[in-house]
């Protein structure tokens, strides 16, 4: 099924789990993957090698983007700013870097 399938207006809520999709969106599309998404898991690895603490704020203007991009692609009618609230942006952070757990532990970024 596609976006334009399920007939929403503006302002409507979408039917499905947007913190998850936003999640697969990001992993999955190439380019956000290759410019975004990868360069902060490498952040994340160094910060946390070099004995440092890592803030899951600073992965939010990549979540920000995301919600831009993920808007526009799949042209949802609604400002990406209100996309997802500011715990829905912490909640896709945490989901991102739980999935990468093995990855990190294995030093793979």
């Amino acid at each position: 099924m596609k976006i334009e399938d399920l007939n929403l207006q503006i302002g409507d809520k979408l039917p499905f789990n947007v913190v998850e999709d936003l999640c697969v969106f990001m992993k999955n599309h190439p380019n956000f993957y290759r410019k975004e998404v990868y360069p902060s898991f490498v952040d994340v690895q160094e910060k946390v090698q070099n004995g440092g603490k890592f803030d899951k704020k600073s992965m939010l203007p990549m979540i920000e983007k995301a919600c831009t991009q993920y808007v526009q692609e799949y042209n949802i009618q609604m400002r990406p700013e209100t996309l997802l609230t500011d715990g829905e942006k912490m909640e896709c952070v945490s989901n991102l870097l739980k999935a990468e757990l093995e990855n990190f532990r294995n030093k793979e970024y």
